[in-house]
């Protein structure tokens, strides 16, 4: 006699019909994706009614805190050499007081942050190798919309540092 009970899927069928699923959505999600516009804006970041400014933000990788302490000099590129503009002290958030350039201030060029984070890290009394493998950390970039606000957040230890650009 034949059975007349419904054949349930076996567990490998059911896991192998679960893959292929899952891989054509992905497939159909990735198309829609490539056919979209990419997702860097190329406009300037809106901050309802805010002018654009150059702000930092840093973080210690080493202790996983804001670089509370860390003093910066900043400086612009006059064709020839990066001449100072301004040094300043990291605040208990990891950001400087104020922003570095704002309203008239705020112009097309190159700049550069540099970070003293040898200094830094001996403040904090951190038992580090001497000499310290980083010592003064620079930070090159430049601006060349002076409608978009920029932000740079930039993570450090005593042995690497990364930055980014920000919104």
């Amino acid at each position: 006699m034949q059975s007349t009970k419904p054949l349930a899927p076996s567990r490998r069928q059911f896991a192998l019909s679960g893959l292929a699923l899952g891989a054509s959505a992905l497939t159909a999600a990735r198309g829609a994706l490539a056919a979209d516009a990419p997702a860097q804006s190329s406009g300037p970041i809106v901050l309802h009614g805010a002018s654009p400014r150059l702000t930092v933000h840093t973080i210690d990788t080493f202790h996983g805190m804001a670089a509370t302490g860390l003093r910066i000099d900043f400086s612009r590129f006059d064709g020839e050499v990066y001449v100072p503009v301004r040094s300043f002290t990291i605040n208990a958030n990891g950001r400087a007081d104020e922003p570095l350039l704002i309203d008239d201030s705020y112009r097309a060029g190159r700049y550069e942050l540099l970070l003293h984070v040898d200094e830094y890290f001996a403040a904090k009394g951190a038992r580090l190798p001497r000499p310290a493998f980083l010592s003064k950390v620079p930070v090159r970039f430049q601006i060349t919309n002076v409608a978009e606000r920029i932000h740079l957040p930039i993570q450090f230890g005593p042995w690497s540092y990364t930055y980014s650009r920000g919104s």
